[in-house]
């Protein structure tokens, strides 16, 4: 089912699973890939997007292809953070503290791979 037949018959279309690499093929081009999948997820281009210089757009493009490669694990994060959030104010074991604990650190791994640094 193509996207267009997904949106028509109102069925979520399912993403292709992470992780996802970016991968800088020249100062103008990043693809961003995953290892289930022979096809770029997506292709960054730019066309002096700063227009201040090459160093400039290259950062910029590193920038926005590790935002979009991170997206899979930023999804799992906001998932497991809104199951943590849904069950606050409620009597915690030991074990769901600890689910909790390392659903915020999935967090903050995500937000750091998005922002290019370490957790």
């Amino acid at each position: 089912m193509n996207y267009d037949e997904a949106t028509r018959a109102n069925k979520a279309v399912p993403h292709i699973p992470g992780p996802w690499t970016a991968v800088s093929n020249s100062w103008c081009e990043t693809h961003v890939s995953a290892p289930s999948t022979s096809n770029s997820i997506c292709l960054l281009d730019i066309n002096h997007a700063t227009e201040e210089s090459q160093a400039a757009d290259e950062a910029q493009m590193a920038a926005n292809a590790r935002l979009i490669a991170a997206a899979p694990e930023l999804l799992e994060a906001l998932k497991g953070l809104d199951d943590a959030f849904c069950r606050a104010g409620n009597p915690l074991n030991k074990a769901e503290r600890h689910e909790d604990r390392m659903r915020l650190i999935a967090a903050r791994a995500a937000i750091a791979k998005a922002n290019g640094g370490a957790a």
